[in-house]
């Protein structure tokens, strides 16, 4: 389903971010058989966020 890399979402903007998570999130629903790779994903987003914000 999602196949990104670190490299890969230090790449996207803002926006691209957030949309990104966003269908990440849809792919949390019960049922879905990428609900590893949605999870994966939606880690290293949260991580890219936090890298990126400039509170100490």
């Amino acid at each position: 389903m999602f196949k990104m890399t670190k490299d890969d979402l230090a790449k996207k903007t803002d926006a691209h971010l957030a949309a990104l998570f966003q269908e990440a999130s849809k792919g949390l629903v019960v049922g879905k058989p990428d609900l590893a790779s949605a999870q994966s994903l939606l880690a290293m987003i949260r991580a890219e966020i936090a890298r990126r914000d400039p509170r100490p």
